[in-house]
């Protein structure tokens, strides 16, 4: 390996869109909130809430997630068959990675506390892009056109949409930024030998354009597509990417359950 690839391969994520760079400490707040031990902590309690949610314990909620649905279906593919099989998936690849790592066990409650206020503070450029952009033609209210897509309608009652905006900060995120940007970046650099930069850059773009197609709000009546709404959806895309890059899968998850969680809940029940 020479030594330009050498250095370009220390920039770039190593496991779960962890940027490990020499100038952090290990034992800095930057440096275990990317972490396999404090991303499983982070994310186990979404995990426990929206499948609790799935099996009734909060009421009669509707499994209407399209990207849940999607990796439901990828392991059908394999002969293995369950809805839950996504987030027992993802628990356990991240204990595989915390156990591999011989990192010791020691969760930290203050790093997930501190991945919270992070995650709450790297909400607000989306915000600024949604005021910017205007997809919804609008403010208040119409914001919630750029929530995620679901099957056969929305349920309109609150623990409804708690139970999607929890949904699809996970799965969404595991869906197009775990599996779509790894397998792309494997595929880009690792099978047709092209760098390593290239095959994130690419995987980036794809996923982005992927994330966009999956919602369906962008598609008129018609059938056209509004351009405006897809260009956010790009671009969110776009920023959940890089947050999964560069600060790893809990940090986009949290982002993207913020947000939704805003435009699902928040602002609605402040309309109301």
């Amino acid at each position: 390996m020479s030594k330009s690839n050498a250095r370009t391969k220390k920039m770039l994520p190593n496991q779960l869109g962890v940027a490990q760079r020499p100038i952090l400490g290990r034992g800095s707040y930057f440096a275990l909130s990317m972490r396999p031990l404090q991303i499983l902590m982070f994310l186990l309690p979404i995990v426990i809430l929206y499948e609790l949610g799935t099996m009734g314990v909060f009421g009669p909620v509707r499994d209407s997630l399209q990207a849940h649905q999607m990796l439901v279906r990828f392991f059908d593919l394999f002969g293995v068959v369950g809805l839950h099989l996504p987030a027992l998936a993802l628990v356990t690849m991240l204990v595989i990675q915390h156990i591999l790592s011989r990192d010791p066990f020691r969760p930290s409650v203050m790093v997930w506390v501190k991945m919270v206020a992070e995650s709450a503070f790297l909400t607000l450029p989306l915000v600024v892009i949604v005021m910017i952009l205007k997809p919804g033609g609008g403010g208040g209210s119409e914001m919630v056109i750029q929530s995620v897509g679901m099957v056969g309608g929305a349920d309109p009652s609150q623990a409804s949409q708690v139970m999607l905006a929890l949904g699809a900060s996970l799965y969404e995120e595991m869906l197009f930024r775990l599996v779509l940007i790894t397998l792309i970046h494997f595929l880009i650099s690792d099978v047709f030998g092209f760098s390593q930069t290239k095959g994130f850059v690419i995987g980036l773009i794809l996923s982005s354009v992927a994330f966009a197609w999956h919602h369906d709000q962008m598609f008129l009546l018609d059938g056209s597509i509004d351009f405006r709404r897809g260009f956010f959806y790009f671009i969110a895309g776009m920023y959940f990417g890089l947050l999964f890059l560069m600060r790893g899968l809990g940090i986009a998850v949290g982002v993207h359950l913020f947000y939704d969680l805003l435009v699902l809940v928040i602002l609605p029940s402040f309309e109301a």
